[in-house]
């Protein structure tokens, strides 16, 4: 980075973090002005499509006056339940438009984490994609009669709705002049709940402030990104996720750049997709890059325009693989959370780091044994350079923590009182080591979450759905690594109910039913008893140490990608996991997240 780049962004990133609550430089307001400045320049593009500023703005504007006619009105809450494609965007920003909350709902939810995330984040409107339809009815009796008045249906062009299903159709209006109301939403105006995994068993809903949602976009396409309009951003992951939503749209929107969606990732046609589109930068999480330097050699690996990849989870083998094979010149891995107040950004390319400790965050020591903080004196203690600890980030008017709807689950997630008299802290659960230097490198997360396939797993959800098939009487949840695999694949210790058998068809159909893919456990292992601690709290070290190395009397059986049911993990399949040549292992294959 040239110096005069390095002034310019650090300005950006300040600018950014200074900027008042009062301000209503929203990404909906942004988008009126590029509409004007910037009318036939290239917004989204999408398969065959291709919007421009003026012409997004006006769909959007269509989809605000639809809602308006509707009454649907400034603090509604609006579920919005579809996958990858340009009306998700519209519907996004035309919440925007009008002070609506969008509640975004993940799209892989089943059963009761789907029911449990309409209900929590309190959502008074609903749309849905017809391509989410089967998933959304399956729990249509759980949700309240009044939302299901206010539930339209959004057909997508590859899946029709057919009769809908006595639902109502979304219908854009006619009129695509600007709401006067744009302007008046300040920054600090909560714009969005994003459902994340915590400790305490189904997702939450994060609270998400326009400032939030908007400032982070104009920090990251200044730092990361370094956007310039000519700039294309390929974003495959999935909307309802902060990267995608933050570090792809919101970044792209702020510059002045564009766009292009795909539908999902894919190995297989990623770098079709790259060439197709022209893209110059675009957004990863660490799984995605891991699959990509597997896939077979390819004449699309070169001759490409793409000088930046911005993401998160990439461990440092792959890191030099993917740079190396693909000739990426610039690869920027940052850290943070969708709840969290703290965020990293490796500007120097330190290969496997997360960027530097800074903006007041902190390293406590972490008692993996007792699963609490370690303390002298009655204070955290800080972590030295080669040591781990939990990141911890301050609490103050610059880094709010926006916590959850559930106040209860917000206060969790501080620790006071933590180096000093009155300080607060917000607790990322994720354990880091630092170097001399301050670099940042991600070892783990804590408690009840794991991250596997991109996702964050919570245990506690996953046993709630094991207990609940009638031949398991106990369950035990955790992660375990996998060789040549990012993150921690599932794992179930499980006690049978009196008198019953493993039955591997009858529980992959019920979980299959119950969980999203990712959630499902890959291994489960069969005991007579679980161990727990004085407080009554399962023990899971023990069992997280031993991973699924096969002991005995206690049966493991394993799930490939290609079956229906649980199977019997022999010797020889377990050496080969191990060396890490059985590829086919995973829940959905290595072609799709």
């Amino acid at each position: 980075m040239s110096l005069i780049h390095r002034i310019q962004s650090y300005g950006t990133l300040a600018r950014g973090l200074l900027e008042g609550t009062g301000s209503n430089r929203t990404l909906a307001l942004e988008l009126e002005r590029r509409s004007v400045v910037q009318a036939e320049h290239p917004f989204l593009l999408y398969e065959d499509q291709q919007f421009d500023y003026a012409q997004a703005n006006r769909i959007v504007n269509r989809i605000a006056h639809a809602y308006r006619a509707a009454g649907v009105r400034k603090g509604d809450v609006l579920a919005l339940l579809m996958e990858n494609r340009p009306e998700f965007v519209w519907h996004y920003l035309a919440a925007g438009k009008l002070g609506v909350v969008t509640a975004l709902v993940n799209t892989r939810a089943r059963g009761d984490g789907l029911a449990h995330a309409l209900s929590v984040c309190g959502a008074n409107q609903m749309t849905v994609g017809s391509e989410c339809l089967p998933a959304f009815l399956a729990v249509r009796a759980r949700v309240p009669e009044e939302l299901l008045q206010r539930c339209r249906v959004d057909e997508d062009r590859k899946v029709p709705a057919g009769d809908a299903a006595g639902l109502l159709r979304f219908v854009q209006s006619p009129t695509s002049t600007d709401p006067p109301e744009t302007a008046e939403h300040a920054l600090g105006d909560t714009g969005a709940y994003i459902f994340t995994s915590g400790t305490t068993g189904l997702p939450k809903a994060a609270v998400m402030s326009y400032q939030r949602l908007t400032t982070v976009g104009r920090v990251t396409g200044a730092l990361a990104w370094r956007l310039e309009p000519s700039d294309v951003i390929y974003n495959c992951l999935p909307l309802f996720h902060t990267n995608a939503l933050v570090i792809a749209l919101s970044s792209v929107l702020a510059h002045g750049a564009t766009l292009a969606l795909g539908r999902r990732f894919s190995a297989g046609t990623f770098w079709h997709d790259m060439h197709r589109f022209e893209a110059t930068g675009c957004n990863y999480i660490g799984e995605m890059c891991r699959y990509l330097v597997n896939t077979p050699p390819d004449d699309r690996d070169r001759g490409h325009r793409v000088r930046v990849m911005v993401g998160q989870g990439l461990q440092a083998d792959v890191w030099t693989a993917l740079q190396a094979r693909f000739a990426i010149p610039r690869i920027v891995e940052m850290y943070a959370s969708t709840e969290g107040n703290i965020a990293t950004i490796n500007l120097s390319g330190e290969v496997g780091s997360v960027g530097k400790l800074r903006l007041g965050g902190k390293l406590a020591k972490w008692d993996f044994e007792r699963d609490d903080f370690v303390r002298e004196n009655g204070r955290l203690v800080e972590s030295r350079p080669g040591e781990t600890g939990v990141l911890l980030g301050p609490i103050r008017k610059k880094t709010p923590f926006g916590g959850y709807r559930d106040e209860r689950a917000t206060r969790a997630k501080v620790v006071t009182n933590a180096f000093r008299d009155g300080d607060a802290l917000y607790n990322t659960g994720d354990v880091f080591r630092v170097d001399a230097k301050k670099n940042l490198f991600f070892m783990d997360r804590l408690g009840d979450t794991f991250r596997y396939k991109g996702e964050n797993v919570s245990t506690t959800e996953v046993q709630e759905q094991l207990v609940r098939w009638p031949g398991i009487d106990s369950a035990s949840v955790y992660g375990v690594p996998i060789p040549g695999r990012e993150g921690r694949a599932g794992m179930a210790a499980v006690v049978l109910a009196d008198g019953a058998r493993f039955d591997g068809d009858a529980l992959a159909a019920h979980l299959d039913a119950a969980l999203p893919p990712y959630a499902r456990p890959v291994f489960v292992r069969v005991r007579p008893t679980l161990e727990t601690t004085a407080t009554l709290k399962l023990s899971k070290l023990a069992l997280q140490r031993e991973g699924f190395a096969p002991r005995e009397g206690e049966p493991i059986y394993v799930r490939d990608a290609g079956d229906r049911t649980y199977q019997e993990l022999t010797p020889e399949r377990y050496e080969a996991i191990v060396r890490a040549e059985e590829r086919a292992m995973t829940l959905e294959g290595t072609e799709r997240l």
